[in-house]
């Protein structure tokens, strides 16, 4: 009885995390679930009215709202960590480097990714102001035309870009960093006796040493980029009229702005689809990679 007992104590000291991830994570999402195959409009229906799979084809047949920002999202992620990743790599290897003052630049360029999301949106809300913002300022103090940044339907979903690669860098850089200075210098000095260029080291022996590092935080950085709504909701408000409205902010109208419990439910279990098989894709690339 008493090694019985010291076996099952193990169990006894997981409970409460057991049962923290039961009530705040699997009891919403059978909830969630649930409502997702009913219609409730909260601040007019007292009762959830079951609909089966009306939401679902609702968003995916009949409303194109649920598209547009389904594709905004996915140039979003598409064209932000392409940037941030290539931006990384560069600065990666320039501050691998021996050189003064390099541990002050590699601090520095930290500062954007230690800021609260949500604060960086309302610090280039200001900035980025077609009237009054600094941006403008500086470019017509220079003789250029200020520019609509948050304004124009064209320009503003740019602008939401612009900010997340300023934004979300520097954890590409810091990856990238970090990988370039675990590689083995023993291969570096056997092709410099070789006579390999900088080019041919970088190609032939950095790129597919750190390969597995560059999937991997890619694959992070598309998944929480495609959850995109704090630089939506503080720099653009998803404006002009719907041009820089994400997913995530659409599952936030249709939920908390306007109370359709049923289809936010819904909406947020295809957006979980979407997010499942981007990762499954970028793993089953990885893989390939790595093979």
């Amino acid at each position: 009885m008493e090694t019985l007992g010291k076996k099952n104590i193990k169990w006894f000291f997981l409970l409460p995390a057991l049962a923290y991830l039961i009530i705040m994570a699997i009891l919403p999402l059978v909830w969630t679930l649930t409502l997702s195959f009913t219609r409730w409009h909260a601040n007019v229906m007292p009762k959830p009215k079951w609909v089966g799979l009306g939401n679902f084809k609702y968003f995916l047949f009949e409303d194109p709202r649920f598209w547009h920002d389904l594709g905004f999202t996915c140039m979003y992620v598409g064209i932000s960590v392409t940037v941030e990743l290539i931006i990384g790599l560069i600065l990666a290897t320039l501050l691998s480097q021996r050189f003064k003052g390099k541990n002050f630049f590699r601090v520095l360029y930290l500062i954007p990714m230690a800021c609260p999301p949500i604060a960086v949106a309302f610090l280039w809300r200001m900035m980025l102001h077609p009237d009054i913002g600094v941006i403008n300022s500086i470019l017509t103090s220079i003789g250029l035309r200020a520019v609509k940044w948050t304004t124009s339907p064209k320009v503003a979903p740019f602008t939401i870009i612009m900010v997340d690669i300023w934004e979300w860098t520097p954890f590409m850089f810091l990856a990238l960093l970090a990988a370039f200075q675990s590689l083995p210098t023993e291969l570096y000095q056997a092709a410099a006796v070789d006579g390999a260029s900088s080019w041919q080291m970088f190609v032939y022996i950095t790129l597919p040493l750190i390969t597995p590092v560059i999937v991997t935080i890619s694959l992070i950085r598309a998944i929480d980029a495609f959850k995109l709504f704090e630089l939506v909701f503080g720099i653009t408000g998803a404006g002009p009229g719907s041009a820089t409205e994400s997913l995530s902010y659409y599952v936030y109208l249709i939920g908390m702005k306007w109370f359709k419990l049923g289809r936010g439910s819904a909406v947020s279990w295809l957006f979980l689809a979407v997010l499942l098989i981007l990762a499954m894709l970028l793993i089953s690339r990885f893989k390939k990679i790595k093979s």
